[in-house]
């Protein structure tokens, strides 16, 4: 066996297990003892501690919490591979989960520990009830990969397809309407021809219109005032001019004055004739007037809509046209999306389809090779089939598998979690499991009370089917039978002890003579000692024999060589229950 498995379970305060650390290996590991024993107690050690669900009525009596570790060697063994340490607590209302020392959430805990360990035998653990799994295992088994990757990958793309739909836009009346109102607004404000500087020069030529009539009568009054008819300006300083020009000549100090006055005169002049021509440049003409309002008006209303300044206006204008420009190019693409996306759907139909196809064929071959194993396990009367449900396409194509057991003739088929229970169900459970053992990627498997309602006879042979399924897993087995133990490659042995006044579980592993005679125990009445220890020892060495015998091809590499790491079982008297330590 090559995979993960358990290579030590440690309980403390979990109902009647006070202390306990055991040591286990791969392959085949047997739990074996009286009725009530307590071997179901490590049954659910290994289930509190892979996150199913356990009530803190399981807390010992005078102990305030539980606690279950499970370490697991991971694909490598003990010298290369690592370690994984699946640790949970009990307590009233609360239940610490930690995975490598980190605490997680349980839920974290139950889907690491899920991949890890199917325990079969216990209803609300039925792994293998799952649609999902079952899925999953009839494709392992017909050797789908490559029509599930086909049909997951038209799936994806399909998806792709329908996301980027969305992201394009969602409803196409939306963008009808988004694409109508960019082409206005865009439309709208390049219509403006909005120019450089524009706000500025309307303003100061709606001033200049608006005020035309007061400032052509205003140029008038000061071009008469300086060269007018009546007392002008100009006429008095030319007088003045020519005074002060003449007293400058009897004393040259004035001659500055005299200057300056007579450039005022000329100046004068000039002013007059500039305001003449500005008073005659100035047009009244109300439609150019109409026209400035006009375009004030057009801005204003531009400004309104799309920014308070004409600068706004045109960055409004840049961002729209190029939102503009990516709507146009959605709607191109999603114009030649409805082609790509009926492509896509046509594909993953098409590959859904063949996987069904395929699936109805390995359906009928996984229930015939059920039905036989079933058969072998004393089962012959139960009806097992694979059944193909329609359901919505998705990544896993277009069925909804269900594994269906009728367990005897004339009842209908129903699903693994509302048919058997008990050891029927662990054998019908172990008869799938045999089946699809190299299909199966989960490392560990639990068998509560597989052989109940068994024959020695058939024990046999449900010992030979569990020890074949340990060569690819690791499988832990609650039994009754001495044929079924027989076949352990680890052999524990679980038993009550009375100390102080109270009941302690004890769990420890057993080399092959005590083995041998923990077989004898299993055996019961029905002989002397001698001969239930002779028996003993007979199916014990037919057991060892047929291992031997087994085709090597049977057994995954490494399954034989795999050893448990070193124990050393502690006395009766060394603590409230016998250990095994590193």
């Amino acid at each position: 066996m090559s995979g993960a498995y358990i290579a030590e379970l440690a309980v403390k305060d979990l109902a009647l297990v006070s202390e306990l650390r055991l040591e286990l290996g791969p392959g085949l590991t047997v739990l074996t003892g009286e009725t009530g024993a307590g071997k179901s107690m490590l049954v659910d050690a290994v289930l509190a501690a892979t996150g199913a669900r356990i009530g803190s009525d399981l807390i010992r009596e005078g102990a305030d919490r539980a606690r279950v570790e499970a370490t697991f060697v991971l694909p490598g063994g003990p010298g290369a591979g690592s370690e994984l340490i699946l640790t949970r607590e009990i307590q009233s209302g609360r239940a610490p989960a930690r995975i490598d020392g980190e605490a997680v959430p349980v839920a974290k805990l139950a889907e690491q520990g899920g991949d890890l360990v199917a325990v079969h035998g216990q209803g609300e653990q039925l792994r293998l009830a799952r649609p999902a799994v079952q899925r999953d295992l009839l494709d392992a088994y017909g050797a789908h990969a490559e029509l599930r990757e086909a049909t997951a990958v038209a799936h994806r793309r399909m998806t792709q397809l329908v996301a980027e739909r969305l992201s394009l836009g969602g409803d196409p009346r939306e963008r009808a309407r988004r694409l109508e109102l960019l082409t206005h607004e865009v439309g709208e404000i390049e219509a403006a021809k909005i120019r450089a500087d524009e706000e500025e020069h309307l303003a100061s030529a709606l001033r200049v219109a608006r005020a035309a009539d007061r400032l052509r009568a205003a140029a008038t009054s000061v071009h008469d005032t300086l060269v007018g008819e009546r007392a002008a300006a100009h006429d008095r300083l030319a007088v003045a001019a020519r005074e002060l020009a003449a007293a400058a000549a009897l004393d040259p100090r004035l001659q500055d004055l005299a200057d300056r006055i007579d450039g005022q005169v000329v100046e004068a002049a000039e002013i007059a004739a500039e305001v003449r021509r500005y008073g005659d440049d100035i047009d009244a003409d109300p439609h150019e007037l109409a026209a400035l309002e006009s375009r004030s008006d057009l801005l204003t209303d531009l400004r309104r809509k799309y920014g308070p300044t004409l600068a706004d206006v045109e960055s409004y204008r840049d961002r729209a046209r190029s939102e503009l420009n990516d709507v146009s190019s959605r709607e191109e693409r999603l114009a030649r999306m409805d082609a790509e996306e009926l492509h896509a759907r046509e594909a993953h139909s098409a590959a859904a389809a063949a996987l069904h196809d395929a699936r109805t064929h390995a359906a009928g071959a996984l229930a015939a090779a059920v039905e036989a194993e079933l058969a072998n396990l004393g089962l012959a009367r139960c009806t097992f089939r694979a059944s193909l449900e329609p359901q919505e396409p998705d990544a896993s194509g277009a069925d909804r598998v269900r594994f269906l057991i009728a367990p005897n003739p004339g009842e209908p088929l129903a699903g693994l979690e509302a048919t058997a229970s008990g050891g029927e169900l662990s054998r019908i459970m172990l008869a799938i499991e045999v089946t699809l053992a190299a299909q199966d990627a989960t490392p560990v498997l639990v068998f509560d009370e597989v052989d109940s309602g068994v024959g020695g006879r058939l024990g046999e042979i449900v010992g030979r089917s569990l020890w074949l399924l340990g060569r690819r897993h690791q499988v832990l087995c609650v039994s009754h039978l001495a044929q079924v133990a027989a076949y352990a490659d680890t052999h524990v042995r679980v038993a009550k002890a009375v100390r102080d006044g109270r009941t302690h579980v004890t769990a420890e592993r057993l080399e092959a003579p005590e083995a041998v005679a923990e077989l004898a125990e299993m055996l019961g009445a029905g002989g002397t000692q001698s001969s239930l220890a002779a028996a003993a020892r007979e199916i014990h060495d037919a057991a060892a024999a047929w291992k031997r015998g087994t085709a090597p091809s049977a057994i995954s590499p490494g399954a034989t060589a795999a050893k448990p790491r070193p124990s050393k079982r502690s006395s009766p008297t060394a603590g409230p229950a016998a250990k095994s330590r590193r």
